[in-house]
């Protein structure tokens, strides 16, 4: 048996609204301390988010704060003087690895560090970064990248992109799939009085679900259009599109789109429990991004038996298996075609749904925390 050794999780990112990176840095800490009683873990976060970090993560973690907090200025204070709090953490703790899950990371004179990159978006779609830390991330991600021990990819499209736009030897990354909880995205977590009523009258007619954010890459100009021809050929069957997401940048044309067709409902932010009914009482998801790292909502609208039509580009068909039906996202007429065989084709419909559990079993976060633990054991 080895001997132990001590890991400092960079917990920066878990916030209330921190997104995907949030959820899995609560699910990797939470598994990992569930999976590993032998190595010693010490979890630094804002001191603006030490309550809530105590109040979700294992009441057993050992939380240390990191002098910033989690607002605009902190942010940039952080990214400009934090190494000399690094330097010293390193020196009182001794921790033997670093693990930082994203692209970035300080530097240390004897721990090894590990990333956890999501995906590369920052060089593929810069626009979706404030000027003032893309200029900062621009060069600190490609240099903590190759300067990092080693990595962890949440998939095998961003291992590839790392490895092309970073110089970057594939042997130096592992591939660590993310999961989905199920628990989560089931009907006993949805709250009626949580749930928007605005959303009952879509019960009424047969609805497909889109959910992300506005933004040019997750491609709602294309399904739009392609959801009219669905219509036309649909004859007199109703059908509405149903688009959730925040409006993230360049979406006044969406905005326009979505406004002249009074069959797409536009929803923008809402609660969980509007989320998961939503899930629940889809006809079908539509997912036509042609850019994620890993692509959650697919999986999220399969907890509920809804099948999806997807996009067939970056991670999207690794995550989503047969589970799916693919088109390509730059063809309307092949998205239309694909949405229409999962409303009205009841051989494809049956098929599906026998598919999707089975594709869910892929991905779980123990096994997700096994692999990191190896990962560290390689390591040192």
């Amino acid at each position: 048996m080895q001997s132990p050794i001590t890991i400092a999780f960079n917990a920066s990112f878990l916030q209330p609204k921190g997104g995907g990176i949030s959820e899995y840095i609560y699910n990797v800490i939470t598994h990992l301390r569930q999976q590993d009683t032998q190595n010693r873990y010490i979890v630094y976060v804002l001191q603006d988010m030490e309550d809530y970090a105590r109040e979700k993560l294992p009441k057993d973690t050992r939380i240390k704060v990191i002098p910033y907090a989690s607002n605009y200025w902190g942010v940039i204070r952080r990214s400009l003087f934090s190494q000399r709090f690094w330097y010293e953490e390193e020196r009182k703790e001794g921790f033997d690895i670093f693990h930082s899950p994203f692209f970035h990371a300080p530097k240390f004179k004897h721990a090894k560090v590990i990333l956890t990159v999501h995906d590369l978006r920052l060089y593929r779609y810069p626009s979706t970064y404030a000027l003032p830390r893309l200029i900062y991330l621009y060069f600190a991600v490609r240099r903590s990248i190759r300067r990092a021990d080693k990595i962890i990819s949440i998939s095998q499209f961003t291992k590839d992109e790392i490895v092309s736009t970073c110089g970057v030897q594939a042997d130096k990354i592992t591939v660590i799939h993310e999961a989905i909880n199920r628990d989560d995205f089931s009907e006993k977590r949805i709250r009626p009085e949580d749930i928007a009523t605005s959303v009952f009258p879509l019960t009424d007619t047969p609805f497909i679900l889109s959910v992300g954010h506005l933004e040019p890459r997750k491609n709602y100009e294309r399904l739009i259009e392609a959801f009219l021809q669905l219509k036309q050929r649909a004859g007199t069957e109703r059908i509405r599109l149903v688009i959730v997401g925040k409006k993230a940048h360049h979406y006044k044309t969406v905005i326009k789109m979505i406004e002249e067709n009074e069959d797409v409902v536009y929803l923008d932010f809402v609660s969980r429990s509007t989320l998961l009914w939503l899930y629940q009482h889809a006809s079908l998801f539509a997912f036509p991004s042609f850019y994620e790292g890993f692509g959650f909502p697919p999986l999220e609208a399969a907890c509920f038996d809804t099948i999806s039509a997807v996009s067939n580009q970056s991670c999207i068909p690794e995550i989503c298996g047969e589970a799916a039906l693919y088109y390509n996202p730059f063809d309307t007429s092949q998205m239309a075609e694909q949405m229409y065989e999962g409303l009205f084709n009841e051989d494809v419909i049956g098929q599906q749904h026998h598919l999707l559990p089975v594709n869910l079993d892929r991905f779980s976060w123990t096994k997700n925390a096994k692999e990191t633990i190896a990962t560290y054991q390689q390591l040192i």
